[in-house]
């Protein structure tokens, strides 16, 4: 992989914190958080491939392969350990990763990351495959209106729609299925470092991943979306500090 990703970096010192965003997010979604982890550690965030402003995918798109962009940022960036921050598609990717580098990953939190296998019946998934060749955008916003979207600040919601148009059809199509079909909880349960979750109160189920695994510590924030570090950074950005001490 040659391609140049898009990165940014703010402060020094301390133990470096890399962030991944979401499914239709991009590195700006982190910006609040960089600034304010910014005065005392160094933070990056970044887009994964075919996001914000990095380029596409020569192929296909998988977790696997996005999971590559992390070690391109962290080699690019001279990070040789990490904190890895990932939210939702970002925390599955995170996952992939930390378990194949668990050296060079210190500690893992996961953003309100998708449940374990079982968690949303296979009835309700095949009608979204089914329907996503046709009309991919439309199938994904009715369901972030069904399900990520409650409780979001209307302008979250408006970032998010902007963003998951600014995909690709092909990156919309191959990334949802992902979504619906690889099972993180095998990859969580090899890393043994550090595992935190910061999750809704929508994502404290019997097989929310901080509740299928054991060791996965865990923070309940209220009155947000799936968007947490965009709906109440504060109390996110306070979340992380407890778990950073």
């Amino acid at each position: 992989m040659t391609a140049t990703l898009a990165s940014i970096s703010r402060g020094s010192g301390g133990l470096p914190v890399l962030f991944a965003h979401s499914f239709a997010g991009n590195l700006s979604h982190w910006a609040e958080t960089l600034v304010h982890l910014g005065t005392r550690r160094r933070a990056v965030a970044f887009d994964f491939r075919a996001h914000g402003n990095s380029p596409p995918i020569a192929g296909r798109y998988s977790y696997d392969e996005l999971s590559k962009d992390i070690e391109k940022v962290a080699d690019i960036q001279q990070l040789d350990a990490f904190v890895l921050v990932g939210h939702s598609m970002g925390a599955a990717i995170a996952i992939e990763y930390a378990a194949s580098h668990a050296a060079r990953v210190a500690a893992l939190v996961l953003v309100d990351p998708p449940p374990a296998p079982g968690a949303i019946p296979r009835e309700q998934i095949q009608p979204i495959f089914d329907s996503l060749d046709h009309n991919p955008y439309a199938v994904i916003e009715q369901f972030w209106n069904q399900q990520m979207f409650i409780d979001s600040r209307p302008e979250v919601k408006q970032r998010l729609l902007a963003g998951l148009h600014d995909l690709s059809r092909q990156a919309a199509i191959e990334l949802t299925k992902e979504a619906f079909t690889v099972d993180s909880s095998k990859s969580l349960r090899r890393y043994p470092g550090p595992k935190h979750a910061i999750v809704t109160p929508r994502n404290d189920a019997a097989l929310s991943l901080h509740n299928a695994v054991p060791g996965v510590s865990h923070t309940i924030i209220s009155g947000t979306g799936h968007w947490i570090h965009l709906d109440k950074p504060a109390e996110f950005n306070s979340s992380l500090d407890e778990f950073l001490k």
